[in-house]
């Protein structure tokens, strides 16, 4: 059989290529799996950062509702002592 050795040899260099190629395709197959993986993350975290965003929007306009609120309070309140003083001073003169 003349040639045989070399045709041996493409053989193995054949086999070998085909095992790298295994390999390779092993590995891509991992980081295809690893990419998407980090994908849904991302994505979640994404909708982590939009739902963080609304809520501390909802959080600033109650903090802004309530301090207008303590304001009318506030006010309110001035009022009622100044009317308590008014009305006390007249007690003591009508006294």
């Amino acid at each position: 059989r003349a040639g045989a050795p070399q045709v041996d040899a493409q053989l193995l260099l054949v086999q070998k290529l085909e095992e790298k190629e295994r390999g390779l395709q092993s590995s891509l197959a991992a980081v295809e799996k690893e990419l998407a993986l980090r994908c849904q993350a991302l994505e979640l975290n994404k909708r982590k950062a939009v739902e963080a965003a609304q809520l501390a929007e909802d959080l600033r306009a109650q903090g802004e509702h309530v301090q207008a609120r303590l304001r009318e309070l506030q006010a309110c309140a001035a009022e009622n002592q100044a009317a308590k003083e008014k009305e006390s001073l007249s007690l003591k003169r009508a006294q």
